[in-house]
């Protein structure tokens, strides 16, 4: 393994020519470097800025980013299946086509980022930040997310069917047709979503979750499980709630 530090590179070519070898790159700075169509088999970035580069078309089955900045990153139909990102900034990056099944991103913030049509296949979510980002045309099977926030974020048409749902923050997210049946929330906040006639919390335990000002009435709540507290009168007699009283 070859370790580069302290590196200003924004030329594709010079880049691409460090990447014979197993590279490493610490503390290096590649804001806004053209480094489109790069094959190779591992990229370990750690501790480096890459706000505005540009990695379209990127192939790498190897990728590692970890506590770096990549703000406003071009990363559209990028290739890095199994990758990590750990503890890093990609606010307003353009993921658009990317194809990350079965990778880790943890602990990093995406907020902003335009994820259409990305591959999140069985992608662990744990920790990292979503905040308005549209993620209605992504891939999200077997998705892992536990103190995820997706605080305004659009989850149109997916499923967390039977799922314990951890510490996930969904607040004024878009859940139109989502499909939450028989899942468990445990300190979630569900403050001021928006659901429609195909949301569906039939047999969801709702108990661990915030729904001040979330309409859910507009749902299928069909043995949803809730306190007396949540529960306010329009849903208590017209929806079939199981009302569970911890006195």
């Amino acid at each position: 393994m070859t370790t580069y530090e302290n590196l200003t590179i924004t030329d594709g070519d010079a880049f691409y020519a460090m990447l014979d070898d197993v590279a490493e790159f610490k503390e290096c700075n590649f804001d806004g470097a053209d480094f489109r169509n790069i094959e190779t088999d591992s990229l370990l970035v750690d501790n480096c800025t890459l706000i505005r580069a540009d990695l379209t078309n990127l192939i790498c089955p190897g990728m590692r980013l970890t506590n770096s900045v990549a703000e406003s990153a071009i990363l559209e139909r990028i290739e890095a299946h199994e990758a990590e990102i750990t503890g890093s900034n990609l606010t307003s990056a353009r993921l658009r086509g990317a194809q990350l099944n079965l990778s880790r991103i943890t602990d990093s913030d995406l907020s902003g980022a335009d994820m259409f049509e990305a591959n999140l296949f069985g992608v662990d979510l744990t920790g990292s930040r979503l905040r308005g980002v549209d993620l209605a045309s992504a891939r999200l099977d077997g998705v892992k997310i536990e103190r995820t926030d997706f605080s305004l974020a659009s989850l149109r048409g997916h499923s967390f069917k039977g799922q314990k749902l951890e510490s996930i923050n969904f607040t004024e997210a878009d859940l139109g047709g989502c499909d939450f049946t028989d899942a468990v929330f445990v300190d979630c906040h569900l403050t001021g979503v928006f659901v429609d006639d195909q949301t569906k919390f039939d047999g969801a335990d709702l108990r661990g979750a915030v729904i001040s000002g979330s309409h859910l009435v507009r749902a299928r709540l069909n043995g949803a499980i809730m306190l007396p507290a949540q529960v306010n009168t329009l849903v208590f007699d017209g929806f079939g709630i199981v009302v569970f009283d911890e006195s």
